[in-house]
């Protein structure tokens, strides 16, 4: 779309049989609201989400996108850890009243929340002020300690502590602590990811002084990529999938060669070859690693990076009910035990230690009455999703049933016998996926290690292919897990091309899209030079250099 807006020729090449990539909604036969997204499904409405919303507002008013609220809490969801069940609308902090032990008594008054937000609350509060006045103060903080995990950040014995990083006086936290912490907070083994990536996901869920609101896309996420390529004039080329990226028509030793290289790629289906100006890879890191890249002129920085940027695997697992029991006052009294009366639940989410994790609520379909009779009784990540995976195959399909049934038993309070049997009786069909047993994907998203922010990545951000082959996709944007990550790297990779190619184009380009949220300008214009210079090309500012070339994704 934005190649489109500026007249630069494109051609979109999809290796599956449809678009939208992450976007990706299941739909049951039965009713319209009869779906769950097994992707992308909730959008908080904060500075960091604005370019995400900017593209809500072109889709509403040019293809009748229907952006809804979504729910994010409902206080009749409930908590289950360690075998005790709370209502989370009078749930406690306190870790005695969960059974969780050794944790010291100046820890355990504070609850876990305000010992997390001790941590995070300085990084996410000046990256926040950042994003009001474009600064980079809240970055390079962060930076500063991008080589820890967030558990070694918590618990150890640095000598780099600073007091207005611990303003309650605590850290290092004892490990049992950070366990407490990371049980309730995020999900298993999520502490043992870079720092980082916990300050960046706190803020995109709770944004400092300001009230969240969130929001859905009505019939499912994959909405989004669908009136996207509505409005192409030239739609994308399904089922086409790319086994070598090389570089031809260069000679060093010709002066003004660069003008005329082209990038070319080759199929797996041995189809014709095809040779653009640029060439835009949106392809998961792990994917792109296999495809043929040896004439790709990649740096060992790229390589490195493909090699080892890690990404986050995330299993979702959503079952279609005869009704929706969950919405039913009466259903949930009847099967669910007296000390356990909570009533009905629209929206939000139950949490639990067991192996499903998360239980999410439908916010759709409740208005109009259509009630989605969909439930996803399971959204996990991490660790837990590493082990839930192994048994979503045919061969454990039993075994798996019997699990989520045993937990949602436990986790709405329902009486183990009967409880059990009712849910068991309302089963109609289920879907479950993994996205890291996916050969399209081979992972949810971009869930970096500690120090691979600060280093490895920002290779990535800089082409290669002298210039002609760019980097973009979630992962190559400091807002994984999110639309806007994709879209924040797309700015930067078109920037990219206009840079090089068409600098006519730049005054309308950023009238049009906007600025980079990521990166300053002149970040983005050193990146590209880098990557040129490196190759012996020199200076890469030239007039209008390669005008009229075509660009893929």
């Amino acid at each position: 779309m934005m190649l489109q807006s500026l007249d630069i020729e494109y051609e979109i090449l999809e290796a599956s049989e449809r678009v939208g990539g992450r976007l990706y909604t299941h739909r049951f036969p039965g009713k319209p609201h009869d779906y769950f997204d097994v992707g992308a499904m909730r959008f908080p409405k904060t500075p960091m989400m604005k370019r995400t919303f900017n593209l809500f507002d072109k889709l509403t008013k040019e293809a009748e996108l229907s952006v809804i609220p979504y729910i994010f809490k409902n206080d009749n969801s409930t908590l289950l850890y360690n075998d005790v069940l709370m209502k989370r609308g009078s749930s406690s902090e306190d870790p005695t009243q969960w059974d969780v032990d050794d944790i010291p008594s100046e820890f355990a008054q504070r609850g876990w929340s305000a010992l997390v937000g001790n941590v995070v609350d300085p990084f996410v509060k000046q990256l926040a002020a950042d994003s009001e006045r474009p600064e980079k103060k809240g970055w390079e903080l962060m930076m500063q300690y991008d080589q820890y995990s967030t558990r070694a950040y918590m618990s150890g014995n640095r000598s780099d502590t600073k007091e207005k990083l611990d303003a309650l006086r605590l850290m290092p936290y004892p490990t049992p602590v950070v366990d407490w912490l990371e049980m309730f907070d995020r999900s298993s083994a999520w502490y043992d990811r870079a720092l980082s990536e916990t300050v960046l996901e706190s803020l995109a869920f709770a944004y400092p002084d300001r009230e969240v609101t969130w929001w859905c896309v009505d019939g499912g996420s994959q909405v989004i990529a669908d009136k996207m390529a509505k409005l192409l004039k030239r739609p994308p080329v399904i089922g086409t999938r790319v086994r070598a990226i090389a570089l031809r028509d260069f000679d060093p030793e010709i002066s003004d060669t660069w003008n005329h290289a082209k990038v070319e790629l080759s199929f797996a289906n041995g189809a014709e070859s095809r040779s653009y100006g640029h060439v835009i890879s949106t392809v998961a890191l792990p994917c792109l690693r296999t495809m043929d890249l040896s004439q790709a002129w990649l740096t060992s920085h790229h390589n490195i990076a493909l090699r080892t940027l890690r990404y986050g695997p995330a299993v979702k697992i959503g079952v279609k009910f005869k009704v929706s029991w969950w919405t039913d006052a009466e259903l949930m009294k009847k099967y669910q035990q007296p000390q356990f009366s909570f009533g009905p639940i629209v929206g939000g989410q139950s949490y639990t230690d067991r192996m499903l994790r998360t239980v999410v609520y439908p916010s759709y379909g409740e208005d109009c009455g259509e009630k989605s009779t969909v439930l996803m009784v399971s959204y996990c990540w991490t660790e837990d999703a590493n082990r839930l995976s192994s048994l979503l195959g045919d061969a454990s399909k039993e075994e798996l049933k019997d699990i989520v049934l045993r937990d949602l038993t436990a986790v709405h309070g329902f009486y183990p016998t009967e409880g059990y049997e009712f849910l068991k009786s309302q089963w109609e069909d289920h879907f479950a996926w993994s996205w890291s047993d996916q050969p399209d994907f081979m992972g949810a998203f971009g869930f970096f290690g500690p120090g691979q922010f600060s280093y490895i990545y920002k290779h990535m951000t800089q082409p290669a292919a002298l210039g002609r082959l760019h980097f973009a996709g979630e992962t190559l944007s400091t807002r994984h897990a999110w639309v806007v990550g994709a879209l924040d790297a797309s700015w930067r990779a078109v920037y990219e091309i206009i840079c090089t190619s068409y600098p006519e184009k730049l005054k309308k380009f950023k009238q049009l899209w906007g600025s980079e949220e990521d990166w300053t300008n002149a970040n983005v214009l050193r990146h590209v030079s880098f990557s040129l210079i490196s190759q012996g090309l020199g200076n890469f500012e030239r007039d209008g250099a390669g005008a009229g070339s075509q660009a893929t994704i």
